[in-house]
């Protein structure tokens, strides 16, 4: 009956073999540039994504547009807008901000897809992980050498399908927030930022999970590999939990980086306007 079992189990993850060990090569390019993936794998013809792009950009430029102009005119013409004392230079400076964020947003994430690609790479090769392991043969010669083992080897091929799924879950997500960067600008027209700070600090969050669940993952295959397949599970166990563990000590901002130095600088060149404004008055008083 053992036998049984282990052969069976054997054979289910020997017929794993093309799915999985292509699964996990790539893994950097898949989850940063989700749509490359997809248009390489089932032809350009699904979607348009420079198309799509374009659209939601064209769009993100109208409603900038028609934001500062609406929000000039209740400033500046109407006086109905709560911040009015706003120097009109500096609100045109916001509106510069806004479009030149959206605009130039795709070659700014192409340069820190580079960085994070040039990281991971780099770590792969220090632990002198190859792309190439056949890593379901390996699993399964492992599972042949006993029932526990069998069935230990099994439960480490079913959390690795799980940590895939979430994979492309993350580059789905990475592809949304790219998509919609440019809808967020809009809200760089304000002096506080609007909805850009939070959606700036989301996108960094995820850039930084999926750094580390894809290094928790490599770890998780070269211990599976050397046969240390208790010390993998708990590392494709801690790869799926990431989100939920980097969400302890991530929370409350601070990754907001440029975001917040450009709201800061906003807010304290309209502090020192109001303030000079405030003297003058006194001394013509």
């Amino acid at each position: 009956m053992e036998g049984i079992l282990t052969g069976l189990i054997s054979n289910v993850i020997g017929g794993a073999d093309t799915v999985i060990n292509s699964a996990f090569n790539g893994l950097i390019d898949m989850c940063f540039n989700s749509e490359n993936y997809i248009s390489s794998n089932f032809g350009s013809t699904v979607i348009d994504f420079s198309q799509l792009k374009a659209l939601i950009l064209t769009l993100a430029i109208s409603l900038i547009v028609l934001k500062f102009l609406k929000k000039g005119f209740d400033m500046y013409i109407m006086w109905t807008d709560g911040e009015a004392d706003t120097p009109p230079l500096t609100y045109i400076v916001y509106f510069i901000r806004a479009i030149a964020m959206a605009v130039s947003f795709s070659i700014l994430y192409d340069w820190v897809v580079q960085i994070a690609k040039s990281f991971g790479e780099t770590m792969l090769q220090t632990m002198n992980m190859a792309d190439n392991i056949s890593l379901t043969t390996t699993i399964a010669n492992i599972a042949t050498t006993g029932l526990f083992n069998s069935i230990v080897a099994l439960i480490g091929l079913i959390l690795l399908f799980v940590l895939y799924i979430q994979f492309l879950m993350r580059a789905l997500e990475m592809f949304v927030l790219k998509l919609g960067f440019p809808l967020a600008c809009v809200g760089l027209v304000n002096p506080d930022g609007g909805v850009f700070k939070s959606y700036s600090e989301k996108l960094i969050k995820s850039i930084l999970t999926i750094l580390v669940q894809i290094i928790l993952c490599k770890i998780a295959i070269v211990l599976l590999i050397n046969v240390k397949m208790l010390f993998g599970i708990a590392a494709i166990i801690l790869a799926i939990k990431t989100p939920k563990f980097l969400q302890e000590f991530m929370l409350g901002g601070g990754t907001g980086g440029i975001s917040n130095v450009i709201v800061t600088t906003s807010k304290t060149m309209e502090l020192s306007s109001q303030i000079k404004r405030k003297l003058s008055t006194l001394k013509k008083g």
